[in-house]
């Protein structure tokens, strides 16, 4: 009812669900709310990307490791 009442755009999606695109001020209050939550999003980025970093060095082969910054 809010979503009609605020003219946001409403989709039915594949899976039968409606969703409905956030303006602005809904989309700051969302983003909002889960920085406020307990989950720590900041410290889950960085070990995502962490772990992002590691996988990557794996797949370099050593040869290549050992060749940075030689010239």
């Amino acid at each position: 009812m809010q979503a009609i009442h605020l003219s946001l755009d409403r989709r039915k999606s594949r899976d039968g669900t409606t969703r409905v695109k956030l303006d602005l001020a809904l989309t700051a209050k969302f983003f909002a709310s889960v920085r406020e939550s307990d989950f720590d999003l900041d410290s889950a980025i960085e070990a995502l990307q962490a772990t992002h970093r590691q996988m990557a060095e794996l797949l370099v082969p050593n040869e290549v490791l050992g060749r940075r910054g030689a010239a």
